[in-house]
C-alpha cells in the first residue's frame, strides 16, 4: 500500500507519530486555529487537508476493529454468564450476608460450614462457577473485616465530579458540564467488557479513538476539549481497572476494606501532586521538551500522538476524514470487520476441544495491541514478541518449575530495576550536564538511516502539493 501510494502515503513517512500537510511538511495546526483554540474554516481550506501515515492511517482502522470485537467478544463467550451473575447477584447477597466468619479446627465444623454453603448456594442456578458467587476462602475468611461503606465511595464520586464540573466550566476548555457527564457514561457502559479482557490477558482495550471520535462528533472544532473529554472517558477507564486490581490484591492479602480504601485515597493525592510537580519541574528545566528534537529523547511520542488526536478529531472532525468522500473512508469497514471477526472465532471455537486454539483467539488484544503503532515501532514489537517466545514458549516447555516460580518474580525485579536505574542514571549523570558533547559510533549510527531521518519513498519539488 505505501508503495503503490494508498492514500497518498508514499509522499509521508511510513512510521511516523506526526500528521502531514499536502508539501509532506508535519501539519502547523496553529494554521487553522483561531487565538480562542476554535477551527476556522476559511483558514483549514486555505492551507491543507491533514494527512497520516500509512501505518497511522491503519493503526486507526485496527482501533476501530478492536472497539466493536470488544464487545461481540465479550457477549459471545462471557455474555450469558455475566447476565446471569448479574440477575442472580441481589438474592447471593443476601445469602451471603446471613453468614459470618468462623474458624474452622475441627472436622465437625468443616462439615457445618460446608452445608452452610450448600444452603446459601441453593438460590444460584446450575452452571454459574460458585467461586463469582463470594463462596471461595478469600471471601470466607475476609468475613470478620467490615466492608467500606458505599457510602465513603459515593462521597468520593460526587466530591471528585463537583470537581471535574468547575474545572470544565471554570476554564477556557469549551467543554460543557453535560459533556463530562457524557464521558462518565461511556466509562461505565464499556468497563464491565474492558475489565473482562483484562482480567484474561492483561492488555487493556483502550477507550481512548472512541471518545475522541464521540466527542469530535458532538462537540466539533473544538481540540481543547477533545483532549479533555478523552482524558476522562478513557482515564476513568484505565484507573478504573487498575482499582478493581488493587482490591482484588488487597482481598488476597486479607488487608481490611476500610483500611484499603484510607491508603488508596492517601496513595491518589500524593501520586496526584508528585505527577504535577514533576511535570512542571520538567517544563521549567529540560530545555526543548516534547519536541522533535528535545535533549535525551525526551520527545514526547505518546503525547503527540494524543495531540495529533485532537488535531484529526477535535479540529478537522470525524466527518472530514470519515464522511462521505473522505480520504479515510474506507477505514469505517474494518468496525464491520472487527464486529463479525469474533462470532465466526466463537462459532469455530465452542465445538471444538477445551485446548482448541480456537478457544484461545482473543481479536480485542490482537487489534489493540496492533494499534500502538505509533508510537511504537518495529523494534518495540519485535522484542517484545522475542521475549515473549523465550520465556512463554521454551522456557515454559522445558522448564515448567522455573517459569511457574520466577517468571513474575524476574519481570517485577527487572521493572523495578529499569525504574531505579533511570532515575540514578538522570539525575546522577545526565542531569548535571556530564553526557554533554558525549558521542560516539554507537550514539550516532542510527541516525544515518530513513528510520530516523523519516525519508519518504517519493519527494516533491519546492512549491509542488500532492492533492
Amino acid at each position: 500500500m505505501y508503495y503503490r501510494d494508498a492514500l497518498h502515503s508514499a509522499f509521508l513517512p511510513i512510521l511516523s507519530s506526526s500528521v502531514f500537510d499536502n508539501t509532506g511538511k508535519p501539519y502547523d495546526v496553529s494554521r487553522i486555529l483561531t487565538p480562542d483554540f476554535l477551527f476556522d474554516r476559511d483558514k483549514f481550506e486555505a492551507y491543507s487537508n491533514v494527512y497520516l501515515p500509512i501505518t497511522y492511517a491503519l493503526a486507526y482502522g485496527v482501533q476501530f476493529a478492536g472497539l466493536s470485537a470488544l464487545v461481540t467478544h465479550t457477549a459471545c463467550w462471557y455474555g450469558k454468564e455475566i447476565w446471569q451473575v448479574s440477575r442472580q447477584s441481589m438474592v447471593s447477597d443476601e445469602a451471603t450476608d446471613s453468614l459470618t466468619y468462623t474458624p474452622l479446627g475441627h472436622s465437625e465444623d468443616i462439615n457445618s460450614h460446608r452445608s452452610s454453603r450448600k444452603r446459601a448456594g441453593s438460590t444460584v442456578e446450575a452452571g454459574i462457577d460458585t467461586s463469582m458467587q463470594g463462596e471461595d476462602v478469600h471471601t470466607r475468611l475476609m468475613r470478620r473485616y467490615e466492608d467500606a461503606p458505599a457510602s465513603w465511595y459515593l462521597m468520593t464520586f460526587i466530591a471528585m465530579l463537583a470537581i471535574g464540573i468547575f474545572v470544565v466550566e471554570y476554564y477556557p476548555v469549551y467543554l460543557p458540564w453535560y459533556g463530562l457527564l457524557f464521558a462518565l457514561s461511556i466509562t461505565a457502559v464499556l468497563f464491565i467488557p474492558v475489565a473482562i479482557v483484562m482480567a484474561l490477558t492483561n492488555q487493556h482495550s483502550s477507550l481512548y479513538l472512541i471518545c475522541q471520535i464521540i466527542c469530535g462528533t458532538v462537540f466539533p472544532g473544538r481540540p481543547v476539549a477533545n483532549m479533555v473529554f478523552t482524558t476522562y472517558c478513557y482515564i476513568s477507564s484505565a484507573q478504573g481497572v487498575k482499582f478493581s486490581s488493587d482490591l482484588k490484591l488487597g482481598h488476597y492479602m486479607k488487608i481490611p476494606p476500610k483500611l484499603l480504601f484510607q491508603v488508596q485515597m492517601f496513595a491518589t493525592l500524593v501520586s496526584s501532586f508528585t505527577q504535577i510537580g514533576v511535570l512542571n519541574w520538567m517544563f521549567a528545566n529540560i530545555p526543548s521538551l516534547c519536541q522533535p528534537d528535545g535533549i535525551n529523547g525526551f520527545s514526547c511520542p505518546l503525547a503527540r500522538v494524543h495531540f495529533n488526536g485532537s488535531i484529526l478529531w477535535g479540529v478537522v472532525g470525524p466527518q472530514r476524514f470519515f464522511g462521505r468522500g473522505g480520504l479515510y473512508q474506507p477505514l469505517v469497514w474494518f468496525f464491520l470487520v472487527g464486529a463479525v471477526a469474533p462470532i465466526v472465532v466463537f462459532g469455530i471455537g465452542r465445538k471444538r476441544p477445551m485446548n482448541s486454539i480456537w478457544r484461545k483467539i482473543n481479536l480485542p488484544v490482537l487489534f489493540g495491541s496492533l494499534s500502538w503503532i505509533p508510537p511504537a515501532t518495529g523494534l518495540n514489537f519485535s522484542v517484545w514478541a522475542l521475549v515473549c517466545f523465550i520465556f512463554n514458549s521454551v522456557v515454559r516447555k522445558r522448564r515448567p518449575e522455573w517459569w511457574g516460580k520466577y517468571t513474575m518474580t524476574l519481570s517485577a525485579g527487572l521493572d523495578s530495576g529499569l525504574a531505579v536505574g533511570v532515575v540514578v542514571i538522570f539525575f546522577g549523570i545526565v542531569f548535571p550536564g556530564w553526557m554533554k558533547g558525549f558521542m560516539w559510533w554507537g550514539t550516532e549510527i542510527y541516525k544515518q538511516g530513513c528510520d530516523w531521518q523519516a525519508c519518504p519513498y517519493k519527494t516533491l519539488k519546492p512549491g509542488e502539493t500532492f492533492d
